[in-house]
């Protein structure tokens, strides 16, 4: 068993179950916490994964289970869902348990590390803490550019980060917020923004056909794979890091992706029409991830889609 381990909060979610499996193929133990999951996203890792059934809602618990697990890190990518919902419809359908999880939680993460003594915490942030992409006009955005969220997930996630800034300046945490942009793959289960794309790729199969809907300007997108390897880099860079990075794996177009399914699938017919969703976020840069980490995604577009559609192939 490795002598280094983790206390990834959320770690059997969507996101989670990737940052947890690519955190035990870099060679630390996971103290895996978070509510149970009636799916089991991290079969075949048995003792690589010990697990704490919990919710951050629960300060003296989460406390508690981080300072007995000996943990040097702490990854959190718990964020307030309800049912199938994805995230920014469940903040705006009930607001105030989006502040509570998304905000006070984190808050609670940061002082359970701290008596922990755990120095480093990365969490997942979000690129919807920036507003419509009409309101830049300099794009690709770095991490400098200003908040403008619109919904109230966007809202959390902005007010997340500057909990975190404090966190940094008053207690000398090396805390790192992480804007994911819009992430697919296997185990996407909630029908959040990315529920288009999980109906095109399950519909592609030889003889069928699929209307993708969506917006037709070209959208930043991250293969779940990649978004766990990038937080097992964070945690595995020996040198200091920066308070927040933008993430980012590729960027295409919906009708691109389209042709894209249409070539890998000999018989499928993707067909695109163009709707706008509440929110067209403009396009992030991962500059100074890479620069600072040396990370480089290793999915594109292509490869991504390959490698989605064998897993649904896999019974």
């Amino acid at each position: 068993m490795s002598t280094r381990t983790a206390f990834v909060i959320g770690a059997r979610g969507f996101v989670g179950a990737h940052v947890t499996r690519a955190l035990v193929t870099a060679g630390w133990h996971v103290c895996a916490y978070g509510p149970p999951m009636t799916e089991n996203r991290l079969a075949g890792l048995g003792e690589a994964v010990s697990d704490i059934p919990g919710s951050i809602a629960d300060g003296p618990a989460l406390s508690a289970a981080v300072k007995a697990s000996g943990a040097s890190v702490m990854v959190s990518l718990a964020a307030f869902v309800s049912g199938s919902a994805g995230l920014a419809q469940a903040g705006e359908a009930d607001a105030e348990r989006a502040f509570d999880i998304n905000v006070l939680g984190l808050r609670r993460c940061f002082e359970a590390a701290r008596a922990a003594g755990i120095r480093r915490v990365i969490w997942a942030s979000s690129t919807t803490v920036y507003g419509p992409s009409a309101l830049y006009p300099d794009q690709p955005l770095d991490e400098d550019a200003p908040f403008r969220p619109q919904l109230t997930y966007g809202l959390t996630k902005a007010m997340a980060e500057l909990l975190s800034d404090h966190e940094r300046d008053r207690h000398g945490t090396e805390a790192v917020a992480v804007r994911l942009p819009l992430v697919f793959g296997p185990g996407l289960w909630y029908r959040g923004a990315a529920a288009a794309l999980l109906d095109l790729f399950a519909a592609a199969r030889p003889g069928g056909r699929h209307l993708l809907k969506g917006p037709s300007a070209p959208v930043d997108l991250m293969y779940a794979p990649d978004a766990g390897a990038a937080f097992a880099a964070l945690c595995d860079h020996p040198g200091p890091l920066a308070g927040r990075y933008t993430v980012n794996g590729f960027t295409i177009t919906f009708p691109e992706l389209c042709v894209l399914l249409n070539r890998l699938v000999p018989g499928f017919a993707a067909d695109f029409e163009e709707l706008s969703p509440p929110v067209v976020y403009p396009l992030v840069s991962a500059a100074r991830f890479a620069r600072d980490t040396g990370f480089s995604p290793r999915f594109d577009a292509e490869a991504s889609a390959r490698d989605y559609l064998r897993h649904l192939e896999e019974p």
